[in-house]
């Protein structure tokens, strides 16, 4: 039997990732003949990520072989990100290997374009990948599933599905992991490791199942367990950018500054190329108030990112800390220039005017913060501090030379 044609909109928004520049150009190019507008390109897997967090596309396609990351293990970063909405996914290169399927089982794209291809082979695989990623029994949309159930906190109901889904396969560790994940939210720690080990026997290169694990150990005060936990989801690919910026993310939150320093560090001196590296080493530093070293690699992020509001506010908050006002204020307005309504970069703005004693500026500031959200409490009162400042500095200049030393 024929099988059904999709018919292709010219309106579909596109991602290509592709770490080398001339096969990338290849396929933007060949997808832009075919008449699709709206093609993105992912210079690096780590920039890619990012565009996926910030933005919904129609349809990725994916290089198998990346520097990094190969296809199959990005899809897996895709699958454990919980800010990465599902999407239509294809891989382009080479024929699947034996080690792949070992270390990825559970990576299964929607589509496959064998190289090399001519145009027609490109749209055609296009129309069948999005047949595939539609089919009702795709296991895929129980994920997807399960994931905003987690996302919105029904925990319970996320539960549920996550052992539906284990029950139809039982050698699944990405299954395992979500049971797990659901128990450690709902107080269930014992669960959550028991889950966590069955998720590591079915699969030992399964890297959310160590991190997960070394959350786990943290939370009941096992430093050194958990560091050899994290550890070992860095073993299954020394190269993987995410899992040195995660477990670097987890250790801060805990407050184990020098530790996360450890883990960035060996990233950063592997030459791992990944600009949110750079500005989680240069937090870290500013969590320990190593001012100069935080700003060093601060900018070395910005260098690489030179759009990243993140950064930009990063560099502001440093030469605060710095007593660089000026320069701080000045970040920050490069920073509003790119994200004209984060509140919370107008916000640190108006602390630093504060300091100043720019309390005109800093006032104007909190009216532009309420006009994007009329509820944020703090500049109210910000703007009374200010009102107080600035008329105590009115009965300072008045009196200054006359009231005694």
């Amino acid at each position: 039997m024929a099988s059904t044609v999709i018919e292709l909109s010219p309106d579909m928004s596109f991602l290509v990732v592709d770490d080398a520049p001339a096969s990338r150009e290849t396929i933007v190019k060949t997808l832009k003949t075919l008449g699709f507008k709206k093609v993105s390109e992912g210079i690096s897997e780590g920039e890619a990520l990012k565009l996926l967090q910030e933005k919904v596309f129609d349809f990725v396609i994916c290089e198998k072989d990346m520097r990094q990351l190969g296809g199959y293990e990005f899809l897996m970063e895709m699958h454990e990100n919980l800010e990465i909405k599902r999407v239509p996914f294809m891989i382009v290169g080479t024929e699947q290997s034996k080690e792949d399927r070992v270390r990825f089982p559970e990576a299964n794209p929607d589509g496959f374009l064998k190289m090399p291809f001519v145009m027609k082979d490109l749209s055609t695989q296009i129309s069948q990948t999005l047949m595939r990623y539609r089919e009702g029994e795709n296991i895929e949309v129980d994920y997807e599933i399960a994931r905003d159930l987690y996302m919105n906190g029904e925990y319970e109901q996320a539960l549920g599905w996550y052992k539906n889904i284990s029950m139809k396969n039982l050698t699944s560790a990405r299954a395992f992991v979500g049971i797990s994940r659901c128990n450690r939210a709902l107080g269930n720690s014992e669960e959550a490791v028991k889950n966590l080990k069955f998720a590591m026997q079915n699969n030992k290169n399964h890297v959310q199942a160590y991190i997960e694990y070394g959350i786990c150990l943290l939370a009941t005060d096992q430093k050194q367990a958990a560091l050899k936990a994290f550890d070992q989801a860095l073993l299954v690919n020394p190269k993987n950018p995410m899992r040195y910026e995660e477990a670097a993310n987890i250790l801060t939150r805990c407050e184990l500054y020098e530790e996360a320093e450890n883990f960035l560090m060996r990233a950063v001196n592997m030459k791992i190329v990944y600009p949110k590296l750079y500005a989680q080493v240069g937090r870290n530093f500013l969590s320990q108030k190593k001012k100069d070293k935080a700003l060093d690699f601060l900018q070395r992020a910005n260098e690489q990112d030179p759009n990243n509001p993140s950064f930009l506010n990063s560099i502001g908050i440093c030469y605060k800390e710095m007593g660089k006002f000026e320069e701080s204020v000045n970040y920050y307005n490069l920073a509003l220039k790119i994200n004209p309504n984060d509140v919370k970069i107008m916000f640190n703005k108006v602390l630093c005017l504060i300091t100043m004693r720019e309390y005109e500026r800093a006032k104007k500031v909190c009216h532009s913060i309420l006009k994007v959200d009329p509820k944020f409490e703090r500049v109210q009162q910000k703007i009374v501090e200010i009102d107080k400042l600035a008329s105590e500095q009115t009965v300072e200049i008045k009196y200054r030379g006359v009231i005694p030393k």
